[in-house]
């Protein structure tokens, strides 16, 4: 009994602080380290720095920004999803490899080698892959948007009312599943013709689980994204890469910033459909959903399950 006890209790701290300690986590603490050294750069070249007689630690750690009940749901959430999350996700997870593995056998087996053997064919199908998985992200979040029963699930996520690392955590499960979903199907049926086209034994290209151009993109500010610090690539890099700016403007009350920014990590496809933003200089933002919504988000039974009880009353309402 007591052995059983210990189990359990070691295997819901280790997924606890899995994500701050796998690199496959986009909260490692590599990740975050990088993060962390980017805002002091970001506060030493500010106009505030001439004001600010904290220093950078006060600026990247603000009070209100940390201890703001929004905050302190997220911390919560962060618990109860990642343990409860885990579980409900678990099917969805390894969707991608199913996939492959079903449409392998569907086009007849693996082929031929082509030359994937060589390490700069590798590393180009290495971003097909991360381009198609990009995609998939970026079409799910913009079917959560422009989908009223999709968006009642989004909302969950977009009701902070403050920005954390931790916030990236404060999704819907269900929210999860169909980004996990797309994801697979896509990743999984490139990866297939891959296999059965170029070789069959085709090595992603990655450092520690993780692709070397997500590995790449983490490292580069990638938790800056949920936060109050603000970080631009540029108006040229900002039309490749979504910037942390850039994804703090998606976050936006502004009416403005509505349906801006979807991508996780290319621009190209919000260029594609009209829905990029590049902001010319530092805005000054409020996140949050706007008409006072957020307060109705205020606890972790409600980011549950609120949205379940709203897309059912909006089904209610659609004419038979």
């Amino acid at each position: 009994m007591l052995e059983s006890f210990k189990r359990m209790a070691t295997s819901a701290i280790s997924t606890i602080t899995d994500p701050l300690l796998l690199p496959t986590s986009r909260t490692f603490l590599l990740y975050l380290a990088t993060s962390y050294l980017l805002a002091v750069i970001v506060h030493l070249v500010s106009d505030r720095k001439s004001e600010d007689k904290h220093g950078p630690i006060r600026y990247i750690f603000p009070k209100e920004v940390y201890l703001h009940r929004s905050a302190v749901v997220d911390y919560i959430y962060f618990i109860c999803n990642t343990v409860l999350g885990g579980i409900i996700l678990v099917p969805f997870a390894g969707l991608g490899v199913i996939v492959s593995r079903e449409v392998v056998s569907l086009l007849g087996g693996p082929g031929s080698t082509l030359g994937a053997q060589y390490w700069p064919v590798t590393l180009a199908l290495t971003l097909v892959l991360v381009m198609v998985s990009d995609f998939a992200t970026f079409f799910v979040h913009l079917c959560a948007h422009r989908i009223p029963f999709l968006w009642e699930f989004h909302k969950v996520h977009h009701s902070a009312e403050v920005m954390t690392p931790l916030t990236v955590y404060r999704m819907h499960p269900v929210d999860d599943a169909l980004t996990l979903t797309v994801g697979g199907l896509l990743v999984g049926c490139t990866d297939a013709v891959i296999r059965c086209y170029i070789d069959p034994a085709f090595p992603v290209t990655g450092i520690y689980g993780v692709t070397i151009f997500t590995f790449l993109f983490y490292l580069c500010g990638y938790n800056l994204r949920h936060s109050h610090v603000w970080l631009s690539w540029g108006p040229v890099a900002s039309k490749i890469f979504i910037s942390p700016a850039q994804h703090q403007i998606h976050h936006s009350k502004a009416r403005q910033h509505w349906n801006k920014n979807f991508g996780f990590m290319f621009a190209t496809w919000d260029y594609i459909f009209g829905s990029l933003y590049i902001p010319r200089e530092q805005e000054n933002i409020e996140f949050g959903i706007g008409n006072g919504q957020e307060k109705e988000y205020s606890s972790v039974l409600r980011l549950y399950f609120l949205p379940f009880a709203k897309a059912y009353r909006l089904l209610r309402r659609r004419p038979k």
